[in-house]
């Protein structure tokens, strides 16, 4: 078996690869090579900056009779500890093998890390929301408890869970109009984004101030298959501190929802913080359901 840096010759069998592997992790959809070697890009070299700003970006693939086995995308960024000073962090952007083949896993995990800590890293982060391919499941996703196996494997060689998300979806959704117990003015705010059907922003005001918000974003903004297009996803529910706990949180959110409905939406998405039990119980009891629990890495050196 070989562990090759890659190249863009790899760029069919490793996009193959990955599709495969992701199959089974919620709003992962097949995604095409060229789509694929644009993440891939500034690992080669092939462009002067990353939307991340990761430095000595690079991809290693191991393969085994020509078949890819596994792959891994790392880098490193600069930060300043707790006495101002400068530190490396070594990201694991990505990070893959095939089920089964855990040495072959092995081997490629200690091969990244043992490039990274060559530019003298602190600590290696896995499956940040911050640093992550923008088709890789929906917005803020880290590791998807679909790929247990890789979770597994990164827990066995010392990384720990430090940050999560849980996604929630309302397959079909429909809600009914509701008025709020609060005299709130309500404006709309559409805008164009990457999918068929646009995005919006909704405000609630009272007294002319600005009291809570709902934004909401096709889910084309993540993944251009097609199977997105009708899927809307709620990227920020807030409601300021002294108008929480009268109603106007699920106001907001089920008036979005209904103006969702309006231009064509028909399914619904969001998720939460991995310890924000409050929400998860507002949005379960409201038609949302559990489908991925993600998880980021750390491990310290």
């Amino acid at each position: 078996m070989d562990i090759l840096q890659y190249t863009p010759d790899l760029q069919a069998p490793l996009t193959q690869f990955y599709n495969r592997l992701v199959a089974d992790v919620p709003h992962c959809y097949p995604v095409k090579e060229k789509e694929f070697a644009n993440v891939m890009s500034s690992a080669t070299g092939q462009t002067d900056s990353t939307d991340d700003d990761l430095e000595a970006e690079t991809v290693f693939v191991a393969i085994k009779n020509g078949v890819v086995q596994a792959f891994i995308h790392v880098g490193y960024y600069q930060d300043e500890n707790e006495n101002s000073e400068k530190v490396n962090n070594g990201v694991i952007k990505f990070f893959g093998y095939k089920r089964g083949s855990r040495h072959v896993g092995q081997i490629t995990l200690e091969k990244a890390e043992n490039y990274l800590k060559t530019y003298n890293i602190s600590r290696i982060i896995a499956f940040s929301k911050i640093y992550r391919y923008r088709f890789y499941h929906f917005e803020y996703a880290h590791l998807s408890n679909s790929l247990d196996h890789v979770q597994a494997l990164l827990g066995l060689n010392g990384y720990q869970r430090c940050n999560g998300q849980i996604f929630l979806d309302w397959e079909n959704f429909s809600v009914t109009p509701t008025t709020s117990k609060m005299p709130v003015t309500i404006s709309v705010d559409w805008k164009e984004g990457r999918g068929k059907l646009p995005n919006c922003s909704i405000t609630a005001h009272k007294d002319k101030e600005e009291v809570g918000v709902c934004w909401s974003v096709s889910c084309a903004e993540f993944s251009s298959h097609p199977d997105v297009q009708d899927w809307v996803y709620t990227d920020w529910l807030g409601v300021e501190d002294e108008y929480q706990g009268q109603g106007l949180g699920k106001y907001l959110l089920l008036y979005s929802l209904q103006e969702m409905q309006k231009v064509g939406y028909k399914h619904a998405s969001l998720s939460t913080d991995w310890n924000n039990n409050l929400a998860l119980l507002f949005y379960s009891n409201y038609g949302y359901k559990v489908v991925d629990w993600t998880y980021a890495y750390e491990k310290v050196l």
